[in-house]
């Protein structure tokens, strides 16, 4: 192989497996964070569908999270609903279309996602509406968990988190995330224990 060759099949593979996805908001409905240094991917979908007249809310819900390294285009996640990971994971991929598309595909439906949106019948595309600063997305574990308006227990603040919701993650420092959350009429700020979040595996 002459030198032309190799270096037109090294640049291929650096286009090709080099991609890195954005952090930000894809299609409203999913939130992907990037971390370039672990190459870890972290996020989740929740969408809804129907309404019940009587109480205004929803009738169905699609929601699960996803967590998985970016080691090619086209790489393995696992998605779950929190503190549901052991009998919820379902094992799928997600693909690197550009910097700014990429396709979830699931071999099978999470609960309730039948009424909302399908991702075992075809991968769903997704494209960036909002680029965002994330790092990583994770959710709260503990039952309870308040947040800080600096990284010091005797900043505690009265609002606080429940178990299950999500975290958008912009840096981390010692025992400390500074995180930002988004709930269906307003959205939160501050520093939050790393203990109260979910690990990464």
């Amino acid at each position: 192989m002459t030198k032309f060759k190799l270096l037109l099949l090294f640049l291929i593979s650096n286009y090709t497996f080099g991609q890195q996805l954005i952090s930000g908001y894809y299609n409203s409905e999913l939130k992907l964070a990037f971390d370039p240094i672990s190459k870890m991917v972290t996020g989740y979908y929740e969408s809804y569908t129907g309404l019940d007249e009587i109480i205004q809310h929803p009738v169905f819900s699609c929601i699960f999270y996803i967590q998985g390294k970016v080691n090619s285009k086209k790489f393995a996640i696992k998605t779950f609903y929190p503190d549901n990971k052991n009998n919820d994971k379902i094992t799928g991929t997600l693909e690197i279309i550009n910097s700014k598309t990429c396709k979830i595909k699931l071999p099978e439906e999470h609960g309730g996602c039948w009424n909302v949106q399908h991702f075992a019948d075809e991968p769903v595309n997704f494209t960036l509406d909002k680029k965002t600063n994330w790092i990583q997305i994770r959710y709260i574990k503990s039952l309870k968990s308040y947040f800080y308006s600096d990284k010091s227990t005797t900043e505690k603040t009265n609002v606080y988190l429940i178990q299950g919701d999500f975290d958008c993650i912009e840096k981390k420092e010692q025992d400390w995330a500074l995180c930002n959350y988004f709930g269906e009429k307003s959205s939160k700020k501050g520093w939050i224990l790393l203990k109260d979040l979910n690990k990464l595996e």
